[in-house]
């Protein structure tokens, strides 16, 4: 029992500990403790991968973004896994979009061309429970939830008198502070990569639940998100006799 609750205390401090230091400390946190909190029921694992996002009802154009965070993997029984993620990075961008806001007055006489993108990244939150169809073929599904982390509108101007130009704008407050999905997933496991430790290929399809825009402004959009992910867990193995 003290052993368990030592382990969970050391997930807790490694996940508040990712989400305030940078993307590569978090890594690094993990590669140092992930085989040390492992056991046959429980293990964490880095998460990487990219994203295209689909605005239903939005002008623009989708944008390969990428995502990145760290997950917990619980052992249920031996078909069921309770797998829980933290990523810190997932990105919503798209090119091509409506201004939402204004350019500057004294620019807007100066502009001969411009193009819009918005700059959009969450940090999102999936409990999937996760069935075994074999060691190899496992599929997915659960709740998730996003909370806004940035969202900049980037104007790109080409001016009159020849120069170039970018003004990026925050945009946050046009977007909700929290999205809710529900994610999809078929994953293909590796098991000989890292010492017999395995690599999971995934794919997930996130399903948009609500509006991503605030009351603020006039668009009114779900947004689905297809990511392709690699994880590498942190598997504790038997010793060879």
């Amino acid at each position: 029992m003290i052993s368990t609750i030592r382990k969970f205390s050391l997930i807790s401090i490694l996940l508040t500990a990712s989400v305030t230091v940078s993307y590569g400390q978090a890594a690094i946190l993990v590669l140092i403790f992930g085989d040390k909190v492992a056991s046959e029921n429980f293990h964490l694992s880095l998460d990487v991968g990219a994203n295209t996002s689909f605005y239903e009802n939005a002008p623009g154009d989708t944008q390969i973004g990428w995502n990145f965070g760290l997950g917990t993997h619980t052992k249920i029984s031996d078909k069921f896994q309770l797998v829980g993620e933290f990523k810190m990075v997932s990105d919503r961008s798209r090119r091509n979009t409506p201004r939402i806001l204004p350019v500057p007055d004294f620019a807007d006489t100066l502009i001969s061309k411009s193009s819009t993108s918005w700059d959009v990244r969450y940090f999102d939150i999936p409990i999937l429970v996760r069935y075994s169809l074999s060691d190899s073929w496992h599929l997915s599904t659960g709740p998730q939830f996003s909370f806004k982390a940035k969202a900049t509108e980037i104007t790109e101007l080409d001016l009159t008198n020849g120069n170039e130009a970018t003004i990026n704008q925050n945009i946050k407050d046009s977007f909700r502070s929290v999205n809710y999905n529900w994610a999809f997933e078929v994953v293909k496991s590796f098991g000989k990569v890292r010492e017999g430790k395995g690599l999971d290929v995934r794919l997930r399809y996130v399903l948009g639940m609500s509006n991503v825009f605030s009351d603020q402004v006039s668009l009114t959009s779900r947004v689905d998100v297809l990511q392709f992910i690699v994880t590498i867990p942190f598997i504790e193995t038997n010793p060879q006799n």
